[in-house]
């Protein structure tokens, strides 16, 4: 079977994702994922809209059990940054709580790509910019 469409190229536009600059941002939970990591770690990977930019950022919790502090600490984070209730494990409440991260640029693949580097305190995210549609 042969899909049948009329192709309009004046509906295509070339993709112009520019790498989000280095620097503090609101940053909205888009989605959430429950998943496991490259080492059988229960996950959630969240996808991440940026105020101002139409480029996405990706950000990933991995549970690890050897490493408790560390996780309650990356996860204490979130739960400040986007005003969720401490504890609560439902990510579909999470969707679009609107929070803070500091973005680094890291090298992958031969490119600087952004990174969250860790997600903003609520009284620092309260002192950015009114959140900008791209």
């Amino acid at each position: 079977m042969a899909i049948s469409w009329n192709f309009n190229e004046n509906d295509y536009q070339e993709n112009d994702f520019a790498i989000i600059p280095v620097g503090d941002y609101r940053v909205r939970i888009a989605n959430a994922e429950e998943t496991k990591s490259r080492n059988n770690n229960d996950m959630i990977k969240l996808t991440l809209d940026v105020s101002g930019h139409s480029s996405s950022l990706w950000y990933y919790l991995v549970f690890m059990p050897d490493n408790a502090k560390m996780t309650n600490q990356k996860l204490g984070q979130i739960f400040d940054s986007f005003g969720i209730t401490p504890g609560d494990m439902n990510i579909q409440n999470w969707l679009g709580k609107v929070g803070g991260a500091r973005v680094a640029h890291e090298p992958y693949n031969g490119e600087n790509t952004a990174k969250v580097k860790y997600f903003l305190s609520r009284n620092k995210v309260d002192k950015l910019p009114d959140w900008q549609e791209p």
